[in-house]
């Protein structure tokens, strides 16, 4: 009988803690191990899994086959690349890295060892998000908004890597081509980073999208709306419902057509659960991830590009009592909305 494969997580804080829940439940696994600076904070999930508590990454070496990492990203790299050389396949939180030469050394590191390195844009796994996808064929322009009232924990950073890197990899996916042209405009409000941000992307194949991220917002909205020719679509993440509004005759003398319109109710799914049984089951067969290193590097470029942008603007242009910044170091970046 084969033995199941040896999970492990290094950093169980809010969103840690969900991970190694998920790798206890998956019959595919054993949860050997959590790695975390606190052990008071490890200890409580260790005694409900029954795993063994590490404080340094490095002692997973020989007792996991893979592992997820969710720890700040300024420690991504140097974990991810410990983990990946000692031969254990990795799942990183989103974003990939703080820079592209990070993300670029992971890849080739990864590759060259034959391992599964997949990144948490946990959207991909939603049965919505697949339920838009299938319905999407060739977009001619891609509408996305993430809004959210003020919200206490970790808004040190930058809105586009706390809420618009979900889209900004959403539109990516629907587009399917890499990226041309950024235009963006934002401004911190009560935070000292970027608390509203829009950005306009243009893709290679002609494909254009706006997406805007709003963490001051009086509501939570999570909305994508995708134009095609003769149809329209619109997917509420939040109210997991696709609308679909299409042409279903010849243009009239007066310029309008008959046209169908359908709501589909999307049965939820744990989309963690979702994300966490694809990289099991890539891990497994050896199949390449749906989120691999390279489309989280592209959408740590695209949002990188949104900040600079951003940050161009501001420069060129001047904010009353807005200080400019860079952005060279990116900080643990919040769970989506």
């Amino acid at each position: 009988m084969v033995s199941p494969l040896r999970a492990g997580v290094v950093g169980v804080g809010y969103f840690g803690r969900f991970h190694a829940r998920h790798y206890a439940l998956n019959p595919d696994v054993t949860l050997a191990a959590v790695v975390d600076a606190d052990p008071a904070r490890a200890q409580p999930i260790a005694d409900e899994h029954g795993c063994e508590i590490l404080s340094d990454p490095a002692d997973l070496v020989g007792k996991v086959d893979l592992v997820s990492i969710a720890v700040p990203t300024p420690l991504h790299h140097r974990t991810a690349k410990l983990l990946l050389s000692a031969g254990i396949h990795c799942l990183i939180e989103k974003p990939i890295t703080s820079t592209l030469e990070e993300a670029d050394e992971l890849i080739a590191l990864a590759e060259e060892r034959s391992l599964v390195l997949q990144v948490g844009h946990i959207e991909r796994f939603s049965a919505v998000y697949r339920a838009l996808a299938a319905r999407v064929h060739k977009p001619l322009f891609i509408e996305s908004v993430r809004a959210g009232p003020v919200r206490e924990r970790a808004n040190d950073v930058d809105v586009v890597l706390d809420l618009m890197i979900h889209d900004i990899d959403i539109v990516a996916g629907l587009a399917g081509a890499p990226i041309e042209t950024i235009e963006a405009v934002g401004t911190p409000v009560v935070n000292p980073t970027s608390d509203i941000a829009n950005a306009r992307l243009t893709f290679a194949n002609g494909v254009v999208a706006t997406v805007t991220a709003n963490r001051i917002g009086e509501k939570v909205e999570r909305v994508t709306r995708v134009f095609e020719t003769d149809r329209y679509t619109v997917c509420d993440f939040g109210q997991s419902v696709i609308y679909e509004f299409d042409r279903t005759g010849d243009l009239a003398r007066d310029g309008l057509a008959a046209v169908s319109t359908q709501a589909h109710e999307i049965e939820r799914e744990d989309s963690l659960a979702n994300e966490i049984a694809h990289f099991i089951g890539c891990v497994s067969t050896g199949e390449r991830p749906l989120v691999d290193g390279r489309v989280g590097r592209e959408a740590l470029e695209i949002a990188q590009g949104v900040m600079q942008s951003v940050e161009d603007r501001l420069r060129r242009y001047g904010t009353a009592g807005v200080e400019t910044r860079t952005y060279e170091t990116v900080r643990e970046a919040p769970d989506s909305l």
